[in-house]
């Protein structure tokens, strides 16, 4: 078995208000297990301030761990010290043993969720009230205990007065900030508002006080802090039988993990004491497995779960909360994402790539993950892309274009959407998005929503000039990019539209080429293949950072003598032929070698072929019902043709 760490800083969306401070940022460590191409993963996530674990120590143990996974994962009692590292070895084995994928406890529909209203001045926090009520939120959990007391009761007043306990539960969650001076009198003013419960209204520690707490409180009182040193299980049962609360609020990252948590539940359920579950702001691995493992529960009532979208560079995730519930989208793309994600954090530094088969049959490479990461930086410098900038998902995972896309959200911080890869991808996109990657008959089906984008970047195949046309009506800034599975995507781009449209792709920085005998390109970025890159492209070259494409030289067609490309007769048809797929091939023929075809998708049609000049003018044209296509979605001209040969 293979073990590996790896750190990541995660900075929030707006400063998070607690009864302790204001976090801006927090550091969290991702151990991977592999064994027989199969990776776990998991998430040590300790919250300063909270958490036991040992910060100082933490990095150590996680190499102690790599160096002999089997020792400890044979005894996590030896990690006491450390819960959170100990969570993120239970979930990674968990994960390793269901086959990978983030695969904890499998899949589920939907669970119910608080909505949580952080500290900070009213404006701030009625502004997040009037939304969390607006989208239809049963459940509303607020930090108390940072501001002014009236202030927060105002707030909650608010709440009640225009919501009665059957249509709004309310939670509030004082982290410790009361003290035996004035606690009473402040569950007094509470207790009129109709709370469900108060989360650990003093500092953990003080059973003589809280047991009198919830012996007389006038509102039930739910602790989560308190639970967090005990972990004997005499001292868990000494302090339930001593202080009797009503609810326990379950943090697995602060407690050990599922299992020691559900040591917690067993002990609660024997005392008829309620509990839920919550996040401790975990990055989405880590809220994913809790909510996995919380949904195998079943509980009753709310939990509280709904923080995966707190930071600006978190995982991606298939997790969303909406309107008290906290959904997870379970198709087929999220499983590649997440699949690829455990792979590309494992201890291997390389990664197997398949090309698209586009000029051939699909091959398999073996690239460096340094190179991708280079390739990544390379991309959001060329379109300033900023940390929690939004991207869009729309392409398969099984090629290096949609796999590039989960590196950049990770390398870069973007907030991934995801979409499963269709014609029409934008057809449910409602929101912003900064930065997308299309092939062209996605391009060609969103020109009517295309200004939800900001930068699109096409490739995989070319832009002809009717779609290239109808891109100078629109908004957003549109790159077609040159570039292959060897070079890691794009190493150079053509702006179609806007004041810098061209018809040159420029390199970019780093990148330069030149053309071998063939007047192919060959391309040199050492940054994301150190090896000179020998391409079949037909290009005129205008200097060592910029060229125009022609064609294939594998297309190129041999007749009577004149090398014809048939991309460059394609561009000059293109205008004449619109909203039908077409290319142009060469044929056997006696007298010329090769002959000019034109070849068509669907019925027979007129054509004008007055544009091109005498010796580029097809000698035939053939009209096939349906193109064959490669997996990838591309025209498949060898096997289209060979449909010709055989009718």
């Amino acid at each position: 078995m293979k073990a590996n760490w790896s750190k990541r800083s995660l900075a929030f969306k707006r400063p998070a208000g607690t009864s302790r401070g204001i976090l801006k940022s927090r550091d969290v460590w991702f151990i991977t297990f592999s064994e027989n191409g199969i990776t776990g993963i998991g998430e040590c996530a300790p919250l300063p301030g909270l958490s036991l674990d040992r910060f100082d120590q933490i990095e150590s143990k996680l190499d102690e761990i790599c160096n002999n996974p089997g020792l400890f994962l044979n005894d996590l009692s030896q990690l006491s010290g450390f819960p959170s590292i100990r969570f993120g070895l239970e979930m990674a084995h968990i994960d390793l043993k269901n086959g990978g994928g983030q695969n904890y406890y499998g899949q589920f529909d939907s669970l119910d969720i608080n909505g949580l209203i952080w500290m900070g001045d009213s404006d701030f926090m009625m502004s997040q009230l009037d939304k969390k009520l607006e989208q239809g939120w049963r459940c509303i959990k607020m930090k108390i205990g940072a501001l002014d007391f009236d202030a927060e009761l105002d707030i909650l007043k608010t709440i009640r007065s225009r919501f009665n306990p059957k249509q709004i539960e309310l939670r509030v969650d004082a982290n410790g900030a009361f003290t035996e001076n004035d606690i009473r009198e402040k569950l007094d003013d509470l207790a009129i508002i109709g709370l469900h419960s108060i989360e650990q209204p003093i500092k953990r520690g003080q059973w003589d006080l809280l047991s009198i707490l919830c012996e007389t409180s006038p509102v039930s009182v739910a602790l989560d802090e308190e639970l967090i040193p005990l972990v004997e299980e005499q001292d868990r049962t000494r302090m339930l039988d001593m202080v009797k609360p009503q609810y326990l609020v379950l943090k697995p990252s602060l407690l050990g993990g599922f299992t020691e948590s559900e040591k917690w539940i067993q002990l609660a359920n024997k005392r008829n004491i309620g509990w839920w579950i919550t996040s401790a702001l975990e990055p989405n691995v880590g809220l994913n497995a809790i909510s996995q493992w919380t949904a195998k529960l079943n509980p009753k009532g709310f939990q509280g779960l709904g923080t995966g979208r707190l930071f600006k560079n978190n995982i991606p995730s298939p997790l969303k909360a909406m309107s008290g519930k906290l959904l997870a989208d379970s198709g087929p793309i999220w499983n590649d994402v997440i699949q690829f994600i455990s792979e590309w954090m494992n201890a291997d530094e390389e990664m197997t790539l398949l090309t698209s088969g586009s000029t051939g049959k699909p091959k398999s490479i073996t690239v460096k993950k340094e190179w991708m990461k280079n390739s990544a930086k390379l991309t959001g410098k060329t379109f300033g892309l900023n940390e929690g900038d939004s991207a869009l998902l729309c392409m398969p995972m099984k090629y290096v274009a949609g796999k590039m896309m989960v590196v950049r959200a990770l390398e870069l911080g973007l907030d991934l959407n995801v979409v499963e890869p269709n014609s029409h991808p934008l057809e449910n996109i409602n929101y912003a998005i900064d930065f997308a990657a299309m092939v062209p008959l996605q391009l060609e089906n969103s020109i009517e929503r295309l200004d939800r984008v900001k930068t699109l970047i096409v490739g995989g195949g070319r832009v002809n000039p009717p779609l290239t046309k109808k891109l100078q009506f629109v908004s957003t800034q549109v790159f077609e990019t040159y570039g292959l599975t060897e070079t890691l995507t794009h190493v150079a781009i053509k702006p179609l539209n806007g004041p810098n449209k061209s018809d040159l792709f420029q390199a970019l920085e780093g990148v330069h080429f030149e053309i071998d005998k063939r007047d192919c390109l060959v391309i040199y970025a050492p940054m994301v293949n150190p090896e000179a890159v020998i391409t079949n492209d037909l290009v005129e070259l205008a200097d060592e950072n910029s060229f125009r494409w022609l064609g294939r030289f594998d297309n190129v067609i041999n007749s009577g003598g004149i090398k014809i490309i048939p991309e460059v007769v394609e561009e000059k048809l293109a205008p004449v032929i619109l909203n039908r797929r077409f290319f142009i091939v060469g044929m056997s023929d006696e007298s010329l070698g090769e002959k000019v075809v034109l070849v068509m998708e669907g019925e027979k049609i007129p054509i004008s072929l007055n544009l091109l000049d005498r010796f580029e003018r097809p000698k035939a044209c053939y009209f096939i019902p349906k193109f064959v296509e490669t997996k990838s979605g591309k025209i498949d001209r060898i096997n289209t043709v060979k449909m010709i040969n055989c009718r």
